[in-house]
């Protein structure tokens, strides 16, 4: 029986209570954690084994964990008995009885280790075994975080199972649909994208722990060429399919394609040309090309293959005068922008500049030599074929803070 040591107090009785209640809880709560913890998926993977890699040594740690779990709980169970045995059923226990619920409950009375001390280092009359205590509190804390350990490890496990499904089954679909009519290079093409995603397959499920995000195991670049070639050769087949179909409207559509680029390059010219007479030259100005010729030559090229019946020939030209259209009207749009920003710019600071000198007037300065001279300056500069732009920018603004400065009414 627990001796009272004198100046020492009883524990509170009500919070005795309490903290025992709560003890109890805490194990029938654990022991149900522990249930669930053994029947989830990803438990069951970890049992079966057959891992690699990092995913091998955390299986290793996680299983130990558990069996921890198991072993801990029993303990915690014995000292949260020993503590309601100690307390009793009377609803006013004695000091002795709350002294020996407190120490079983909060003290370092649970044996966690008994290590057998040898001979040689043991006396006549010395132990013959040292033992390591803790409290329970100390218990229950390290199995909280041993189950949250485990836990995360098992959670994850399963986790990236359903997500190598989930990544790798939009392409194998993709590829079974393909393979039903694939041929000749198209068919050996498909055949090595089944071999990568195979062998990705492999790679993320014997390590499933290796994978940085659980949400996307699958090795992200390798996924993306099995993507990539998977795309390239539905295209190429969707596009063969096309031209045996529609060969005259592919040819059609590609015509009008090559016209239109011929029209918004002209206009690029004229602008660039009109450029040239009313602006001054400068390093870094756009020059418009003409590669509407060379693209029409190309698309008659590739309808020649597609006529002798070299249809994988005649998709990869018509998909290239395709893309190269495209580029030529990006780039010729943004050339004429370009060089039509200088003519805008240029009417912008006229009608700035006419605005100014209206102001001006309105403050009574139309008879300011000095104003006058900068206006002149700022207006030579700007109906002067060719015009310097960047003088008459500074031209402008010099007569605007001029104007600026001199105040007025």
């Amino acid at each position: 029986m627990t001796t009272m040591s004198p100046g020492t107090s009883a524990p509170d009785r009500d919070r005795l209570d309490a903290d025992l209640a709560a003890a109890e809880d805490a194990v029938a709560r654990a022991s149900a954690s522990l249930v669930d913890l053994e029947a989830h998926p990803g438990h069951g993977l970890l049992t079966a084994g057959g891992f690699t890699g990092i995913s091998a040594r955390r299986r290793e740690e996680t299983l130990a964990t558990v069996a921890d779990l198991h072993r801990d709980l029993a303990l915690y169970r014995r000292a949260v008995a020993a503590a309601r045995e100690a307390r009793g059923t009377r609803s006013r226990p004695g000091v002795e009885e709350l002294l020996a619920a407190d120490e079983a409950l909060h003290g370092e009375t649970v044996v966690v280790a008994e290590e057998a001390v040898p001979l040689q280092r043991r006396g006549l009359l010395g132990p013959t075994s040292q033992v390591t205590l803790t409290t329970a509190d100390a218990l229950l804390t390290r199995m909280t975080a041993g189950f949250d350990a485990a836990t995360d490890v098992v959670a994850t496990v399963a986790a990236v199972w359903d997500a190598v499904a989930a990544q790798l089954g939009p392409l194998e679909r993709v590829l079974d649909e393909l393979r039903a009519t694939a041929t000749g290079d198209h068919a050996d093409a498909l055949r090595r994208c089944v071999a990568r995603i195979d062998g990705l397959r492999a790679a993320a499920l014997a390590d499933p722990l290796g994978h940085a995000d659980p949400a996307a195991p699958v090795d992200p670049a390798g996924l993306a060429t099995v993507g990539a070639e998977v795309r390239v050769v539905r295209a190429a087949l969707a596009e063969v399919r096309a031209l045996q179909t529609g060969l005259a409207d592919r040819v059609a559509e590609l015509t009008a394609a090559v016209d239109a680029l011929a029209v918004l390059e002209a206009d690029a010219g004229q602008v660039a040309a009109e450029v040239g007479r009313r602006i001054v030259g400068s390093a870094g100005l756009p020059v418009p090309a003409r590669r509407a010729p060379g693209l029409r030559a190309a698309l008659r090229a590739s309808h020649a293959d597609a006529q002798a019946g070299r249809w994988a020939a005649a998709s990869a030209g018509f998909a290239a005068v395709t893309a190269d259209v495209g580029a030529a009207r990006a780039a010729a749009t943004s050339d004429r922008s370009v060089l039509a920003g200088l003519l805008d710019r240029r009417a912008e600071l006229r009608g700035r500049l006419g605005a100014l000198r209206a102001k001006a007037a309105a403050r009574g300065r139309s008879e300011d030599l000095d104003l006058d001279a900068r206006y002149t300056r700022a207006h030579d500069l700007l109906w002067t074929a060719p015009c310097d732009l960047a003088a008459a920018t500074v031209a402008v603004r010099a007569y605007q803070r001029a104007l600026e400065d001199g105040g007025g009414s």
